[in-house]
């Protein structure tokens, strides 16, 4: 039965990835708590009662659990202050090793991660801001942070209307054997604290050619991101939704629809040292909502904007 609930696939051409979710799955103890939960949603004081542990280590359990994904941790009142009821977050957990590698032959994939904060240029408006895993990075809601030098630390950034440019390295794509190229990013709207319910469409451009504009449907909350640090505030955006765009020989495709005719060639991704990708908010769109753009220590997926030079 599918439950609306996430699928997750671990190959070995992403072996950090891969590695995390199956430490995460390497204790029995881990194990056992995904076997309670599969059935019914609990909280960590029913799990540490069934499962004859500590409080302490249940919710060190839970927590690594939480990182990679499997369960969500919500918070609720009690009759003895607040509960951290636990859940289930994904359908189905596949790993698939040995085939993965076979339909790449003998030629895997390269990998280039971007982090968020390391964009060549920038022109946004406020309200904006960016942050560290540890903190803001100079003032709130004005442009100032953007050209601080602190900004390549980014690993959340969030804008109203304008773009990010970034220069993508095109070392491992100039080589004839290239299938197409995909580039991945967790992203969502941008609102006051969080609505879930703000649409924002966002706009891609390669080499200064439009490619596409996606719609997403809110700035999420009410949820705390896998990855986000304690000290980001409930209150504030949590999480993105995951998009990738790959650029084959005969056009482009987002999640898979293709969305534009435009390719490998025509975009010129082979020339010079490098290929520009640009990410905002037209300010005229019908739904200027601005836009999150999340890095590895925030949102619900490990990653920065992740690049894969896939061949044939």
């Amino acid at each position: 039965m599918n439950t609306g609930k996430e699928s997750l696939f671990f190959n070995l051409v992403d072996i950090e990835r891969s590695y995390l979710m199956a430490k995460a799955l390497s204790s029995p103890v881990r194990l056992e708590i995904l076997k309670l939960l599969i059935k019914n949603s609990m909280t960590m004081s029913e799990l540490s009662h069934d499962l004859f542990l500590p409080m302490s280590s249940i919710c060190m359990h839970c927590n690594n659990l939480k990182k990679a994904n499997l369960i969500t941790v919500t918070p609720r009142p009690g009759l003895h202050g607040s509960q951290k009821l636990c859940g289930i977050k994904v359908d189905e957990v596949t790993f698939n090793f040995f085939s993965s590698l076979r339909d790449y032959g003998t030629k895997p994939p390269k990998l280039t991660e971007i982090p968020i904060g390391s964009y060549s240029d920038c022109n946004i408006t406020a309200p904006c801001g960016l942050v560290t895993s540890m903190s803001y990075i100079n003032i709130e809601d004005t442009p100032h942070g953007f050209y601080d030098p602190n900004h390549v630390n980014a690993s959340l950034l969030w804008f109203t209307t304008g773009s990010l440019v970034y220069h993508i390295p095109n070392k491992d794509i100039k080589d004839d054997d290239l299938a197409y190229v995909s580039i991945s990013f967790e992203v969502c709207a941008e609102a006051p604290g969080y609505n879930n319910y703000w649409p924002s469409d966002i706009f891609i451009k390669i080499n200064n050619t439009f490619i596409t504009t996606f719609t997403v449907k809110g700035d999420y909350g009410g949820q705390k991101g896998a990855n986000n640090p304690t000290w980001w505030s409930d209150s504030n955006t949590q999480y993105g939704e995951l998009r990738e765009l790959v650029i084959k020989n005969d056009g482009c495709y987002l999640n898979n629809q293709k969305v534009s005719s435009h390719n490998i060639e025509s975009l010129e991704l082979k020339d010079n040292y490098y290929f520009n990708f640009a990410i905002g908010v037209d300010k005229d769109s019908a739904h200027p909502g601005g836009i999150n753009l999340f890095g590895r220590d925030f949102g619900n997926h490990r990653q920065d904007i992740l690049i894969k030079a896939v061949y044939k």
